[in-house]
Formats: structure tokens, sequence, C-alpha cells
């Protein structure tokens, strides 16, 4: 919703929803009463240096804003979304029948009326709040736009000119006692689940930029209690105050529940369970074992639960007992692995970002059958945003249909066989492989979407097994605590 610059509104409503009220717009007319705020014209060489303290540096801080469209800056004017659902209010149609306004074009000439080059308007100038980010920007035609976020501007725009930063670290070369002794990678179960929220953030933090995170000290006699308090930790709403809708709030007044009637965080429920084990001894009845993880051979590298068609963001390992012998965990940054390929290879990459591969899960003991479809390596917007890899759970890969002729499905599967062999002699360099002896109480949280994960052999016995519990968050959820703390995604 656009406002009339310079009248005086007192309680006007414009579009029958919203009020600004004259002293907004007095504030609006006379910037000087306002000293945190510049006003910056759209040409640097006419900026009003009597009136303000701008500064052609300033004007070039902000010249993504003549550059992206003029029909998103107006759309996203903070004044077309609700202030408490954060719906758009903008949108037109019957509020009785909900059926939507239609726009008549009857004809070539009609279409004049709605043509974006018939109504362009450009920017005359703006103001910047130093003291909270946000920017009004007076247009053209008169009217002018209120912005609550210059910064997410300047995101949409580093998004879609596919030039953002890039904030995550990508690593390699990473041993146990890296980790361990990192104060970003390695904190104990306490610090998580500290009343203040300041470990939740920085678990957040490190999840986001490294995608794995060590979490000592887990308590491993509670029956999966404090795993499931991990998982709401890093699961549903930054706000976690109530007892009856936090997992986590309910683990600190005492309770050991996996699962809340009520609840809006904790752990994804899966054909798993809530949280799980890896012992069929200990794994809830009617939860499936139909998965090699509960065995003692050795595991390649790999995401879980490729097999959905949105896997977990999070995968959550806790060391209950290791096997006395071998059963060492294995990690790898899939990104940086990717971004090697991309430089080394990009003709693999290429194929192994574009071809879509399916993955399947069936157990006909609890009658789970699932499968889902997806690239190797998700891109978006020129970056990498996803992983998706099980050879174990992939089923054999059929050539797009468009592909005919024997020579196009041979050359499908040559190059195919060719870009995955490329992958997997990366993914066995041990210098992507993070080798890791897990002591009881020690937590490993992956980014499944991101980071591998496997393991060596083991053996154990029925005195001595290995135990493993844990337990997954939805990609939904994590992406809304990156968003939350402030981390593009």
């Amino acid at each position: 919703m656009l406002r009339p610059f310079l009248s005086c509104l007192k309680c006007t409503t414009l579009d029958g929803r919203r009020c600004i009220t004259s002293k907004l717009a007095d504030a609006a007319r006379h910037p000087n009463n306002h000293p945190k705020r510049r006003w910056l014209s759209s040409s640097s060489s006419s900026l009003g240096m009597n009136d303000t303290d701008a500064t052609v540096d300033d004007d070039k801080k902000y010249s993504f804003l003549h550059i992206l469209p003029w029909q998103f800056l107006r759309s996203s004017d903070s004044a077309n979304f609700d202030e408490i659902t954060c719906q758009r209010n903008d949108v037109l149609y019957d509020h009785n029948t909900g059926k939507p306004e239609i726009v008549h074009v009857n004809s070539n000439k009609d279409k004049k009326s709605i043509s974006s080059a018939e109504n362009r308007v450009t920017i005359d100038k703006y103001t910047v709040h130093d003291d909270g980010g946000k920017c009004n920007i007076l247009w053209s035609d008169g009217l002018w736009s209120e912005h609550d976020d210059i910064g997410r501007l300047e995101q949409h725009y580093l998004s879609w000119k596919k030039s953002r930063p890039e904030d995550r670290i990508i690593w390699k070369n990473l041993i146990d006692n890296d980790v361990r002794q990192s104060s970003d990678l390695s904190f104990s179960f306490d610090t998580l689940i500290a009343d203040d929220g300041s470990g939740m953030s920085k678990a957040i933090k490190t999840l986001y930029q490294y995608g794995i995170l060590l979490i000592t000290k887990t308590p491993v006699d509670d029956n999966g209690a404090g795993i499931a308090a991990l998982g709401s930790a890093l699961s549903g709403g930054s706000v976690k105050d109530k007892p009856s809708a936090s997992i986590l709030v309910n683990y600190k007044n005492g309770g050991t529940d996996h699962v809340l009637p009520d609840s809006t965080d904790g752990p994804l429920r899966t054909l798993f369970g809530s949280v799980w084990a890896t012992s069929s001894s200990s794994q809830p009845d009617g939860t499936s074992v139909a998965d090699s993880a509960y065995g003692s051979e050795g595991l390649p590298l790999h995401t879980d639960l490729t097999y959905i068609q949105d896997p977990p963001g999070l995968q959550i390992f806790t060391m209950v007992q290791p096997a006395p012998v071998g059963g060492e965990s294995v990690f790898c940054d899939a990104f940086a692995v990717a971004e090697k390929l991309k430089s080394i290879n990009p003709n693999a990459f290429d194929i192994l970002s574009n071809t879509i591969r399916t993955y399947h899960s069936k157990d006909n003991v609890t009658g789970w059958y699932l499968k889902a479809s997806g690239p190797v390596i998700e891109v978006r917007d020129g970056r990498i945003v996803g992983i998706r890899h099980n050879d174990l759970d992939r089923l054999p890969d059929l050539p797009p249909n468009e592909l005919t002729e024997e020579k196009e499905i041979d050359e499908f599967y040559d190059n195919l066989k060719t870009a995955h062999a490329a992958w997997d002699a990366l993914i066995a360099q041990d210098t992507f492989r993070l080798v890791m002896k897990l002591n009881p109480g020690d937590t490993m949280v992956v980014a499944n979407q991101r980071c591998f994960h496997g393991r060596f052999s083991f053996r154990s016995t029925n005195e001595a097994p290995r135990s493993v519990m844990g337990c997954y968050v939805s990609q939904d959820e994590l992406s809304s605590r990156y968003r939350m703390e402030g981390y593009d995604c």
C-alpha cells in the first residue's frame, strides 16, 4: 500500500485498510526532525547536503534500491502486510465469499491500463534510519513507501542477482581433536538448554556455518528424554516458554516426554518413531528397523531419509555405549565435496545437479513404503543449497522420457556413471572425512541436507552392545530457526 507523501493525514484510511496519522506524515515531511534519518536523492550528484549528513558513499551503499524492480519495492511496502499475522493485506478479494477481484482485460488496447511500462515510477529520494534499518522511499508520482528492514531488501537483491556473499564455512581436514577443542564446534548439553537462550543461538550459528555440532555430557540414562529436549531446543519456534507447548521447557521442569499433545516443537516423527535407537531391542513396538544402521557393518557416507520428499534438516546422534571394537563415526561436509567437484569437473557437477534420482524405503513388517526423488546436488540461484545422497536406498535410474534413441540412452547412462564415479572418488578422500570415536554422552548434530555421516564396522557382544539413540528435526523448522537468527536461507 502506498501513501501520499506531502498531505497532512489525520486518521485517513487508504483503501479502507490502514490509517496514517498526521504525526507520521509530518515526520516524513520534515526529515530534519529526525537526526538519525539520512535523506538521499535518486542521483548522487543532487544530494541535499544542506539538509542532511548524507554522502555520496551513502548513495553507493544503497544503490541496489535503484536496481530492484519498482514493482517489487512497491509491493514490499510494510503497509501491505498485517502487523500481527505478517500476511499480505493488499490482496483484493470479496471478504464474504473469498472470491478474488477480477481484472477485466478485453483487448490488447485495454492492457495499457495495467501495463508496467505505462505506470512505471522511479525513486525520487529515500531515507535510511540508522537506528533500525528502516527505509522510506519517495516515488516520482508523489507516493511513498515504508520498508521495515533495508538489510532484508539487500538480501533479496543479492539472491536475485546471484551475488550473495558466502556466509557458510566449508570445511575439510578436520580431526577429532579439532572438533573437541573448538569453542565453535563443541559445547556441553547444559549450555545448549540454558535458560537465557544463548546456547541455542550459538548452536544455530554453528549449524548454519559448519553443518555439524558436538554436544558433550548428554544424559544417556533417561530413556531419551534429554535427546528429545535437544530436538526441542533446535526445532519449532524460537520462543520457548510454555511447558505444555515445548518439550524443552517440559524437560527443564522434570518431564520425561518425547511428544506432548500440544507441543509445537520437538523431534520429527518418522517411520523410526520420535526418539529412536539402533538396537532393535530398544526400538518401540511398531516402528521400523528395516535399515542397515541396525547391523554391524560399516556404512558409506550418506544423508538420511532420502526417500521422503523433504528429508530432515537435522540428524541427532547420541552415543549411549560405544562398541568394544570399531564403530567410529565418520562425517563429511558434502558442500565442500560438491564445490570441489564443481571446480574440477563442472560437467559431472551439472549432471548430478540436474539429473533426478529416486530413493525408496520398504518395510514389509511395519507396512512402510516410502519413495521420493531429487538431484544429488540441489542448486538454487547459483548456490548449492542441499544434498540428497544414499546409494543404498537409490533405485536404478531411468533416462528422461524424451530420450528415445538407443545412442541417447547409452550416452545418458555413460555420463551419469562417469559423474557419479567422480563424486565417489572425492567422497573417498580422507581429506573430506572426519573420523570421530564418540564417547558415552557425546552427541553429534548433523545438518542432514548438507553433511554426510557414516561409520566403521564394529564388533560387540550382548553384554556390551553398541548403542546409539537419536532423533530428527525437520528442515522447515531448522530453516525457520536460521531466519530468526538473521541468516538468509
